[in-house]
């Protein structure tokens, strides 16, 4: 009998307590060496998939599980966890989850000794996943010290050092910044190259996985709709839109001009395919040159002000380095830059979640001192959504959580039903008032915390990473809430690594560097500055990226696929 690396016949798997199949008759055949990729949406089944893989489903992670699953010739349900950890290592989408030790090197050994190693084969293997994943230097730093990216790396790293075949990891990439999406594609596809490590990663990205899978398979609502090479795969855009798969903006500017007859071919799935067939369509037009932006008009008196802001954490880490900034009413920010450039310090210091380091600081929101204010005053000022959801939620029903800033402010019960009746359709939310929160996929659970700060009507709306392990319909929805609530006066921050989403919908940029502001002003006019950025590591949207490349016979400060499209249906033969 052939031996594959993962066999998969006829697989379904059904939750406990839930009446509908995650994922349905999944037949799957994944060779050794290869990579594959599964994309789909919030929901889809993508990371009920890796489980199964992995055997967390169903020795960890109960329900009904039909089918075979056999994973390096072993079947999942005859051994343990401890005994398949050495043949398929599980990487979870939150990195911190893997965390148990306070250094880098004992996290990386913790594995290797509950298996009983010798010292000797212990110490060997920990050499072995810290030379594989770049974390020599960094063996003797606190793991709660480093980026998202390092996080990662670590992560990886514990699971590599139990020396698997099989790596299957659950949305990689989804909370780190283009530098760290870098380090860990880099580091996969050295492991696969290097080390003949067959590897199987989710997604709703597929921009991230083109040049790393070898294959592609889209799921949707726990079923297989499509399978095959990346290219291949990716012609198929009507399909994928529908199945809530983000495409490379290259991919859905071609295809909006292919409706048109204005593109023939294969549709590009890379920048450099997407060059290449442009330079020969596009009609030799006059050199544009760059011109600066329109000066953002705003009021006289900033809603944020912050002055002399300083920030050393009591590690040592400079986190903000005498930092100055107005934000005015009714400004839809984003706040960019690398982990660890200050942003989320930032944010916390204005919500009055930190104090600040410097006593010579100054911090105002909405009129009031938020160093000093009490926190029930400041609430009512800024409201503050945390990039992971579950650390604001504590309540074990939508509906109180939604009540419990109003209850502790003292409003009355009729005021707080009518409130959160409003809250629930604002958020589409209706018919998940008595649910628990975390049993919620996380688009909901933050749209659950983002209500709790809603309740209590804030003049300033802080959401951090507002699309972390959320499909690309789903960021939509958030920043599209978030902007209608801008246009109804709201002042708005978000912080976000995802550049498609700024170019649409912020109306200011700033960029952050090493605990200062490097950029600020329109998103038209900072991402016409690539050779800045790329200090920071921002990278502007691809279409941006797709025009600027093309030696100024188009304009450079085009942002959107749409805008993109608009123009080349002019000027293509």
């Amino acid at each position: 009998m052939r031996s594959y690396a993962v066999l998969l016949e006829d697989v379904t798997f059904t939750y406990e307590g839930s009446k509908t199949p995650s994922i349905k008759e999944i037949s799957i055949k994944i060779e050794w060496g290869e990579i594959v990729a599964i994309l789909g949406g919030t929901g889809a089944g993508k990371t009920t998939l890796i489980y199964t893989i992995g055997g967390v489903i169903p020795n960890y992670v109960k329900g009904r599980l039909s089918g075979n699953v056999i994973v390096d010739g072993l079947d999942t349900r005859l051994y343990s966890l401890y005994e398949l950890a050495q043949h398929v290592g599980i990487v979870m989408d939150d990195p911190e989850a893997h965390i148990v030790s306070s250094t880098v090197e004992e996290d990386v050994a913790f594995g290797p000794c509950n298996l009983g190693l010798s010292r000797d084969e212990v110490l060997k293997r920990v050499e072995f996943a810290l030379r594989a994943t770049r974390l020599i230097e960094l063996r003797h730093r606190n793991p709660y010290n480093l980026s998202g990216g390092e996080k990662q790396s670590l992560a990886i790293a514990g699971v590599l050092a139990m020396r698997p075949k099989i790596l299957a990891l659950d949305e990689p990439t989804s909370m780190l910044d283009p530098l760290g999406k870098k380090r860990i594609i880099t580091i996969l596809r050295e492991l696969n190259k290097k080390y003949g490590i067959t590897i199987v990663l989710s997604s709703h990205n597929a921009e991230e996985i083109v040049e790393l899978a070898n294959r592609v398979i889209v799921l949707k609502d726990g079923e297989i709709v499509l399978e095959g090479s990346p290219k291949s795969v990716l012609q198929e855009v009507e399909l994928l839109e529908k199945c809530r798969v983000k495409l490379p903006e290259v991919t859905r500017l071609a295809a909006k001009l292919r409706q048109e007859g204005k593109w023939t071919g294969a549709l590009p799935i890379t920048l450099e395919e997407a060059q290449n067939t442009l330079v020969k369509l596009i009609i030799k037009q006059e050199k544009f040159t760059h011109q600066e932006g329109i000066m953002i008009k705003r009021g006289k008196e900033p809603i944020v002000r912050v002055r002399n802001l300083t920030h050393i954490y009591p590690n040592g880490v400079v986190a903000l380095q005498n930092l100055n900034l107005d934000i005015f009413p009714g400004e839809y920010v984003a706040l960019i830059g690398q982990n660890g450039s200050g942003k989320s310090t930032l944010a916390r210091i204005i919500a009055g979640l930190l104090r600040p380091s410097s006593k010579m600081a100054e911090v105002r929101v909405a009129g009031i001192d938020v160093t000093r204010a009490r926190m029930k005053d400041i609430v009512r000022k800024v409201g503050y959504v945390f990039q992971i959801p579950e650390h604001q939620i504590f309540h074990s029903i939508v509906k109180e959580e939604l009540k419990f800033g109003l209850k502790n402010l003292g409003f009355p019960e009729k005021d707080i039903e009518r409130k959160v009746k409003s809250l629930l359709k604002l958020l589409e939310l209706e018919g998940y008032e008595e649910e628990w929160p975390l049993a919620l996929d996380r688009g909901k659970r933050l749209r659950v915390a983002l209500g709790s700060v809603l309740a209590l009507d804030p003049e300033v709306i802080i959401v951090d990473e507002p699309t972390t392990g959320q499909d690309w319909r789903d960021s939509l929805y958030v920043c599209e809430l978030l902007r209608s609530l801008n246009t109804r006066g709201k002042t708005v921050v978000i912080i976000t690594h995802e550049m498609d989403l700024v170019a649409e919908f912020a109306n200011r940029v700033i960029v952050m560097y090493k605990g200062r502001i490097l950029l600020d002003g329109r998103p038209k006019e900072v991402f016409s500055k690539p050779e800045v950025l790329k200090k920071t590591w921002v990278k502007p949207p691809q279409v941006t990226t797709l025009f600027q490349s093309l030696d100024n016979m188009v304009p450079r400060d085009v942002l959107t696929a749409e805008e993109a499209y608009e123009y080349l249906r002019e000027v293509i033969k």
